[in-house]
């Protein structure tokens, strides 16, 4: 009996792991796009920009050109799909700035290039922020939070759900014990109230789910999860 019930659970963890393991690009918050523009972006702001070396920023501008180019096509991995609005008005912004340094460079307006090339680094800083959490216990948190949402609970399969309420607890165990970075002194009061918030709903769906509550509860309670885990997001917008 025992041996029965080891073999259950392996072949349980076994599914939910192949379940992710199916879904590697839509799991994970990287875009390997933005990951690739940040090689010219270094050289651009750490060594030509301080330098106010117009010669290296113009040499810079193919580069940069030929990465923003595959950035702007790039998509948005499932788990990022929420933040597809706030990166289209990034891309937007990081758009003019690119156009601003071509036609500053066909000018040789010096003093355009400096800007344009300083507006290029804010706004590609500004995209990282979009799609990369402030804290890594918020992304562990998220990746856990995003199959369940839109898969399991949608489809309604219970033994996923049970293991991923199991993986809440934790992750949201973690969540409580992290740090806010120093820079967000002052949104800690807000910061920790919608922690505190997302806490009681996690245990609250992770009890109903191991209580083996109805449907339509597990369903309600995992939806009101979701709603204060996007509360806490916002802290940092």
């Amino acid at each position: 009996m025992r041996m029965t019930r080891l073999l259950v659970l392996l072949l349980l963890t076994c599914s939910f792991s192949l379940a992710v393991a199916q879904l590697p690009d839509e799991t994970s918050a990287r875009v390997p796009e933005l990951d690739a523009f940040h090689k010219p972006i270094y050289k651009l702001w750490h060594d030509a920009w301080p330098a106010k070396d117009i010669a290296q920023l113009k040499s810079l501008l193919p580069e940069v050109e030929r990465e923003y180019k595959k950035l702007a096509a790039a998509k948005l991995p499932g788990i990022l799909r929420d933040k597809k609005e706030k990166w289209d008005e990034k891309l937007e912004l990081l758009t003019g700035a690119v156009k601003d340094y071509q036609k500053s460079v066909a000018a040789d307006d010096a003093e355009g290039i400096l800007k344009a090339a300083e507006n290029v680094h804010m706004y590609y800083e500004q995209m990282v922020r979009v799609v990369r959490p402030v804290m890594k216990e918020i992304e562990a948190f998220h990746q856990v939070l995003y199959s369940l949402h839109h898969y399991h609970v949608p489809e309604y399969a219970p033994d996923k759900i049970a293991m991923s309420a199991d993986s809440l607890l934790k992750r949201m165990k973690e969540l409580e014990a992290a740090m806010l970075p120093a820079r967000l002194e002052k949104k800690a009061e807000q910061f920790d109230k919608a922690r505190k918030n997302l806490s009681a709903s996690v245990k609250e769906f992770a009890d109903a789910v191991k209580g083996k509550k109805g449907k339509e509860e597990i369903v309600k309670l995992e939806n009101t999860l979701h709603a204060r885990y996007q509360v806490l997001e916002k802290v940092f917008e």
